[in-house]
């Protein structure tokens, strides 16, 4: 229904008045074919969001399922336990790491790291090594390492938490970055 302007009209103001109530008309009718139009886009990205959000969720609950079995494996680890030496000498083990792989360990010995020997074309690496180590055991880490902080990490040992080191190089393995963290999985 067209609004209309209560008004006793004199000569030449109610073409006026009419020109008023078409603009006024001709702007209501756009403002509600605007409303339509976003309350359509409002209700495409809600549907469009709500699918996004269910796949994230999915692939969250894979992730989920990833990490839980990933760390009962860690648990189990690659066990690193050298042969006896003779003398009855404390025996060392290597750990061989390879690049551009993740490692894991359950070190029940001496043990120490060596870094894998890299290929001319590799020169940009990332190695990642999670362990745990029981506290008869120690673990030698390489001498070419700058630490995150500057100093040798603390490596946890009660053969239940998992230490987890990051090594990456961007010099061929002349030289190496450290970084070291770890998860208790006690509860």
């Amino acid at each position: 229904m067209p609004y209309v302007i209560p008004h006793v009209f004199k000569a030449g103001e109610k073409a006026i008045a009419e020109q008023v109530n078409t603009n006024f008309n001709y702007l209501k009718q756009s403002l509600e074919q605007l409303n339509t139009t976003l309350s359509s886009q409002i209700s495409n990205t809600q549907e469009t969001l709500s699918k996004e959000i269910e796949t994230l969720q999915t692939q969250g609950d894979s992730t989920i399922e990833l990490i839980n079995n990933r760390d009962t494996i860690l648990r189990l680890g690659t066990i690193v336990t050298p042969d006896p030496t003779e003398d009855g000498q404390i025996p060392t083990a290597d750990v061989e790491l390879s690049a551009d792989k993740i490692h894991t360990a359950a070190i029940l010995a001496n043990a120490q790291i060596v870094f894998p020997t890299l290929d001319e074309d590799e020169t940009f690496v990332n190695i990642l090594f999670e362990f745990t180590i029981n506290s008869s055991s120690s673990l030698t880490l390489p001498a070419n390492v700058s630490w995150q902080i500057g100093e040798v990490p603390e490596i946890v040992a009660d053969g239940v938490t998992i230490n987890r080191l990051i090594f990456d190089t961007t010099s061929g393995g002349d030289n190496w970055c450290g970084y070291h963290s770890y998860l208790n999985t006690v509860d």
